[in-house]
Parts: structure tokens; C-alpha cells; sequence
């Protein structure tokens, strides 16, 4: 009873602010076949929670140097990853033989806390998962992808094959610059070896990665407003004609009042190279741990 009184002092306090005729709009505005729309009065449950909350620069650098400054123990061969998600839990294991520099890098980062809370920002299905950049706590999902934690990792190719459930790290074209950011493959891509350090293997849990891979992106969000042609009796004027970057067919969508042809077809373009989750796949927790 407590809860519903304070849930209707809330609304008449939202809605109390309307004049009539602004609430008489509102009602007219109502589409219920969308159902109630109660925005604000019922916050997202990800706003509630601390572990959605975006980060300010401070708060990031101070995980960085938190990072740097941890000191992690050795790694063992019979170390493991566990990689805890919001779409279930992946356990890895590590291969020192083969990347040792790699495989202690990703442990001093995973113990010191620095993945704690980062998302998986760019899934392709087909090929692979990639995350670990701490920008993608910090609210702008412009920049994510471009973070590093302060330091870089040279090269340690081998002759380990990226096949399905390989663990390697991202990097730009620099071969020495692996920072944080890391990659699953969730298909064989050989494309990759001996180009990528590979430094790790899923060892339970493989189909997590398959949750992951399959989350609607922007491309998938953007997608819904195009169609395979042009309506009958439709001005074509008033439609943008653009290549499905996974098709490789012509799809089309409206030109919005407020669009110019010009403006709506090079923001489409863009968006529909999204390979970021619409809603984010968090690493709630990832420790390396000795599995003995």
C-alpha cells in the first residue's frame, strides 16, 4: 500500500504541472495500441542499478591507475579466466606458452577490478565478440573502442589458429599496441593468425558467446525502417534508396518531414554500420583464478 500511495503522489506531481489543455493533448496523443507509456515515472531498472551508472574521467582514471599499480601474482598453467556477463558465464583458459606477456597483462587488469562493468561494444555475427575498453563506462558511446589503459602490450603472434571460442587481443594497426581490449571469436577466422595475439580458449560455457554475438545491434534497430522497395504509388522522391552492408541488396526507407535527402541518407549510412548492442552485454565480473 506504502508503494502505491508514493506511486500516485508521483504521477499527480508529473502530471499536476500540465494546464487542461496541455493533458487534453496528451490524451488525444495516446495510441493504445502502443500501450501506456509511463517514461520517467518508472526508471529503467539498469538506471537503478550502480552498475549502469555512466563514469566521469575522474572515476576512469582512477581505475586505470588502480590497474597499474596492481601487482598480480604469476601466471600459472593451470590458470582460468571466469568471465561472469549478463547473458551467463564463460570460463577460459589462459596459455601462457604461447603469449606470456598477454596472458599476465589480462590478469593484472581482471584482478585489479579494470573490466568490472566494461561492455561487449562490437559484435559481428559470424566472426567474433569484441570488449574491455573502460570508455564504454562512461556514458558517450562515441568513443567506445578507442580506449586503452594507459599502457600497451607488444606482439606475441604464434601459430595458435583463431578458430570458434579463441580468446585474442585487439589492437590498431600497430602490431605492439594491445592495451585492454580483447576479442572472441565466435566462428573459425583464419583470416586472423598469425596477425592477432591469441592468448586464451573457452572452455565451458561456449554458447554465451552465441547469446552475445546475437543481440540486436544499431544496424538491427535501424534496419526496421527500411523495406525491400518502393510502395506502389509512392513518390520516390521522398525515399532513400542505400546497400544493405550485410545483403549487399538495395533497401529503401521514407525521408522524415524533418530530413533533408541528403542528411537522412548519410546518417542511414552510418547507422546501419552499427555492430554496437543496442542494449549493452555488461562483464559484471572477470577474475583470473588457478583452477586447482
Amino acid at each position: 500500500m506504502k508503494y502505491i500511495l508514493i506511486a500516485i503522489m508521483v504521477t499527480i506531481f508529473c502530471f499536476g504541472q500540465d494546464s487542461k489543455s496541455d493533458k487534453l493533448d496528451k490524451l488525444k496523443k495516446f495510441d493504445l495500441k502502443k500501450g501506456l507509456e509511463l517514461g520517467n515515472l518508472v526508471p529503467n531498472k539498469q538506471e537503478l542499478d550502480p552498475f549502469y551508472k555512466p563514469l566521469n574521467n575522474q572515476e576512469i582514471d582512477e581505475i586505470q591507475k588502480k590497474a597499474e599499480a596492481f601487482e598480480p601474482s604469476p601466471v600459472d598453467n593451470d590458470d582460468i579466466v571466469i568471465l561472469e556477463t549478463t547473458l551467463g558465464t564463460l570460463k577460459i583458459r589462459l596459455n601462457p606458452k604461447v603469449a606470456p606477456n598477454h596472458c599476465l597483462n589480462f590478469k593484472k587488469l581482471a584482478n585489479s577490478g579494470f573490466y568490472d562493468g566494461t561492455s561487449f561494444h562490437r559484435v559481428i555475427p559470424g566472426f567474433m565478440i569484441q570488449g574491455g575498453d573502460i570508455l564504454s563506462r562512461d556514458g558517450n558511446p562515441d568513443n567506445d573502442g578507442t580506449g586503452s589503459p594507459g599502457w600497451t602490450v607488444n606482439a606475441e603472434f604464434s601459430k595458435v589458429k583463431h578458430r570458434r571460442g579463441i580468446l585474442s587481443m585487439a589492437r590498431s594497426s600497430n602490431p605492439n599496441s594491445a592495451g585492454s581490449q580483447f576479442f572472441i571469436c565466435v566462428e573459425d577466422a583464419t583470416h586472423l593468425d598469425g596477425q592477432y595475439t591469441a592468448f586464451g580458449e573457452v572452455i565451458e560455457n561456449i554458447e554465451v558467446i552465441d547469446r552475445i554475438v546475437n543481440t540486436a545491434t544499431g544496424y538491427d534497430q535501424v534496419k526496421a525502417y527500411f523495406k525491400n522497395s518502393i510502395p506502389k504509388g509512392e513518390n520516390s522522391d521522398n525515399w532513400i534508396a542505400l546497400k544493405d552492408p550485410k545483403t549487399g541488396k538495395a533497401i529503401y526507407a521514407p525521408i522524415p518531414g524533418d530530413e533533408t535527402k541528403s542528411s537522412y541518407t548519410w546518417k542511414m549510412q552510418n547507422e546501419l554500420k552499427s555492430t554496437k548492442p543496442v542494449m549493452p552485454v555488461r562483464m559484471k565480473s572477470v577474475r583470473v583464478v588457478n583452477s586447482k
